[in-house]
């Protein structure tokens, strides 16, 4: 699923792997990955794409962006990775904001 979406005063283009219904009624925002689950600062930033992903979710449907989760499958390790704590909108902003447009 592409998407396109205004995070502060930037542009985020992206395309999503998958997107699952919860039996909750929300949805799972799912990116397959080929290498292997990373660990520590890198496993925070990589994060940083799945808090974009769920926020151009609830934005596409309309829905509240705590009805979205999201999570890495990685592959080969066949190991589903879901980060507790994903940036909200105001958050990627604030990183956007120290990143030099181009």
């Amino acid at each position: 699923m592409p998407f396109e979406t205004i995070i502060g005063d930037r542009l985020v283009r992206g395309r999503m792997d998958a997107v699952f219904r919860s039996p909750g009624g929300g949805y799972e925002v799912v990116d397959w990955k080929t290498g292997s689950p990373p660990s520590g600062d890198e496993a925070r930033f990589v994060s940083v794409q799945l808090a974009a992903y769920r926020l151009a979710w609830a934005e596409l449907t309309g829905v509240d962006v705590a009805q979205v989760s999201a999570a890495f499958h990685y592959v080969s390790a066949n190991v589903t990775v879901r980060p507790a704590d994903l940036l909200d909108a105001a958050g990627l902003a604030a990183l956007l904001d120290g990143v030099p447009a181009v």
